[in-house]
């Protein structure tokens, strides 16, 4: 999900650190908003930083590439507005240590998984108010949040003229699963539209695996660190 230094051009570089530092603003306005003394979730903040720069590294090899872990819906669960605050400071340490992503596109790579995990927060809490098990509502949540990611990813590509690198080896992978490859084939004369295809059937993996870990996880904080999910509790009791 990250994309490298020197890929796309300036004016979106600068479109994405200028939306990226509105954002920050307004998630730790919005997080004092509801917390009033926000030092109390630096802790927290802390920790899931820590999990999103070591998730990364675990892949999911998905030829002629491969995946990593985001855990943004997860984040956005957890943290709630801070989530894209955490994102930040997650992918700025990749970057500097280990050469992961880029500094000049931090920004564009910010809102890839900085707004998924923000809509997550949102989501998460819509559905706390249902009768679904956090289980559950985790799960779709994460699904959720890569599906955004997929679609900002093509949008980014698409805005910026950039060929998806792996398209016709794709393709390739594609062209013995009937459905597929008839869907691939119609699509041929539109290569845009081509492209968020080929990413979502990519990234198709990654949701189910992140959807899985959401829904083990949650209900083990569920136990073990109530508080953390104390918010969602009382919108499933109002």
């Amino acid at each position: 999900m990250h994309i490298s230094d020197g890929v796309l051009p300036t004016w979106v570089i600068i479109a994405g650190w200028m939306l990226t530092a509105i954002l920050l603003v307004v998630s730790v306005a919005q997080s004092k908003k509801e917390m009033r003394n926000i030092s109390e979730k630096v802790p927290q903040v802390a920790v899931v930083t820590a999990a999103l720069f070591v998730a990364c590294m675990f892949r999911i090899p998905m030829p002629p590439t491969s995946l990593h872990l985001m855990l943004a819906g997860l984040a956005g669960i957890l943290l709630g507005p801070l989530a894209f605050v955490c994102v930040f400071i997650s992918l700025l340490l990749q970057a500097i240590l280990i050469q992961f992503g880029g500094v000049t596109v931090l920004g564009v790579n910010s809102l890839l998984m900085g707004v998924p995990a923000l809509a997550g927060w949102l989501i998460f809490k819509t559905l706390s108010k249902t009768k679904f098990p956090f289980a559950v509502s985790g799960a779709l949540t994460s699904v959720i949040a890569v599906t955004i990611t997929t679609i900002l990813l093509g949008i980014i590509f698409y805005v910026s003229g950039i060929d998806f690198g792996s398209l016709n080896a794709m393709l390739d992978r594609v062209s013995g699963i009937p459905v597929l490859s008839t869907i691939a084939e119609l699509l041929t004369a539109y290569p845009g539209i081509l492209t968020f295809f080929m990413i979502f059937l990519m990234n198709i993996p990654l949701m189910i695996a992140e959807g899985i870990i959401s829904a083990f996880i949650l209900p083990f904080i569920e136990k073990v660190k109530p508080e953390m999910l104390e918010r969602y509790k009382k919108e499933k009791t109002d």
